[in-house]
């Protein structure tokens, strides 16, 4: 967990470029500025349980690419920045003309940043959000489907009005870039739910909610999000895309997707190319299950597999 000292180090590097840090009940805002561009980041779920020194999300690439830097960092637990403070901040920064300063005003986040993304762009109308696998809003009554974390439905403040869902939040924002796997049913939905005007969509398939972690074993992570955080288009993230022929962590998650669909026979085709791929580990656990389904199937007729889906859309398609 967190301590104080944990943020000394991003507190006195943002003091020495003339920025600040706020303590927002239990989260924390540190602003640096550098150039016209302004990048909004908001953490993960889990990352107070970084080792210190804690950084807020997408702080090298700030770094790197020269841009000024608001980082929302996630106190000890996981609300989902639904906290009046929080409110009250992005508030305040609307009110007071904060966001004028800059020439371009990027949001961005994954998960629980990605829904924090998606909806305190509403402080900052015209703004561009890329957001990675987000949720649109904890609502129970809303987001029925929606049962992977009750702690941010305790835990956070669902009554306030303010910045609740991205359904209607998301509507403010200039243009809106959405990662997901349009294969994950539950993250599927709540981009469903998200309002497709000026909306793209980019396929990640067969990546599950750890998009971020397959993107980067493809290398190039950081210059693939760049480009996208400066609106530079979708080719590289196709270009990008296609090296997951050689990837091994793709190539695992693939397996386990066409089990998961009963696929036995298109997970054996699959485990037997990646045994090929260079530097591929041995996963005997991952053959077992493959070996044990395809026992169970091996007198069935055979099916053909219906996996369809393209690297990107403008417009989703609820599974």
């Amino acid at each position: 967990m967190s301590k104080p000292w944990h943020f000394r180090e991003t507190q006195q590097q943002a003091q020495a470029s003339g920025g600040w840090i706020r303590l927002l009940h239990r989260h924390r805002a540190v602003f640096v500025p550098r150039g016209p561009r302004l990048l909004v980041s908001f953490d993960t779920m889990g990352a107070h349980l970084a080792p210190p020194p804690r950084k807020p999300w997408a702080w090298d690439l700030a770094q790197a690419a020269g841009w000024s830097h608001l980082g929302l960092m996630t106190g000890p637990c996981n609300d989902w920045y639904r906290r009046r403070a929080v409110f009250d901040f992005f508030d305040g920064l609307r009110d007071s003309g904060f966001y004028r300063r800059f020439d371009d005003v990027v949001f961005y986040g994954c998960s629980m940043g990605g829904f924090a993304a998606c909806t305190f762009v509403a402080s900052a109308p015209g703004a561009r959000v890329v957001a990675i696998s987000p949720q649109s809003t904890l609502i129970g009554a809303r987001v029925p489907f929606e049962r992977r974390y009750p702690q941010g439905q305790h835990r956070g403040d669902w009554e306030d009005p303010r910045y609740l869902d991205a359904q209607s939040c998301l509507r403010l924002a200039g243009r809106a870039v959405v990662l997901v796997d349009p294969y994950h049913a539950a993250d599927m939905a709540h981009v469903a739910r998200l309002p497709d005007t000026r909306l793209t969509v980019l396929r990640c398939p067969f990546m599950g909610h750890r998009i971020p972690h397959h993107l980067a074993a493809l290398g190039g992570f950081g210059g693939l999000m760049r480009g996208l955080l400066e609106g530079q288009g979708h080719d590289g993230f196709a270009a990008h895309l296609r090296r997951r022929k050689g990837s091994v962590s793709y190539h695992k998650g693939l397996v386990k997707a066409a089990l998961a669909r009963g696929h036995p026979g298109l997970a054996g085709l699959v485990l037997n190319h990646y045994g090929r791929l260079p530097d591929a580990p041995p996963v005997p656990q991952l053959a077992a299950r493959v070996a044990r389904q395809l026992r169970v199937t091996e007198d069935a007729p055979p099916q053909r597999p219906r996996m369809r889906g393209s690297s990107a859309s403008r417009r989703p398609s609820p599974r």
